[in-house]
């Protein structure tokens, strides 16, 4: 196990080095959430899973003590058509989004933003390679930056699966 340990840390990149651009167009470093786990999710306020961006806040209300949700909005899929002025005040009016909210972006193909490219890379992320093929896919980070759990659209952000990773872990 000590070998798989010390070949991770050589080929891995930590998530707390990476930045994004929040919905009021700041940049922010991923080290600002060490020590809490991270659910990041792909989102469009166009989706018929748009639903899930209450469910979403709910969670983040229930555990914000030990989890961070950083929601990333993307065109990608065809399902949002908002700009980023539009969406914030969609997410923050319509589902009282306390959790953050990152700039518009793209989450695969060759534009996609860091935080994706690390996602989507074990020889950054040490863990798998992944791509997200749908709106409101969620992956779940641990407190010390590693990977632990990827979670399709189809499932609830309060589906005890889910819950279950954040609390239990």
């Amino acid at each position: 196990m000590l070998k798989l340990s010390i070949l991770l840390a050589a080929i891995s990149t930590s998530i707390y080095s990476l930045t994004f651009v929040d919905s009021n167009g700041a940049t922010v470093s991923f080290s600002q959430f060490n020590n809490k786990k991270l659910l990041i999710v792909n989102i469009a306020t166009g989706s018929a899973r748009v639903s899930q961006l209450a469910e979403l806040n709910q969670l983040y209300m229930l555990h914000k003590d030990s989890l961070n949700i950083i929601a990333f909005p993307s065109n990608d899929f065809g399902n949002e058509n908002r700009d980023n002025t539009q969406i914030k005040s969609f997410c923050q009016t319509t589902y009282e989004v306390n959790f953050t909210l990152a700039s518009k972006c793209s989450v695969k193909g060759p534009g996609k933003v860091p935080v994706y490219d690390w996602l989507s890379s074990v020889s950054q992320n040490g863990i798998m390679n992944w791509a997200p093929t749908n709106d409101f896919q969620k992956v779940l980070i641990d407190k010390n930056g590693v990977i632990i759990g990827v979670f399709g659209s189809e499932i609830s952000p309060l589906d005890s699966v889910l819950v279950n990773f954040i609390t239990e872990q």
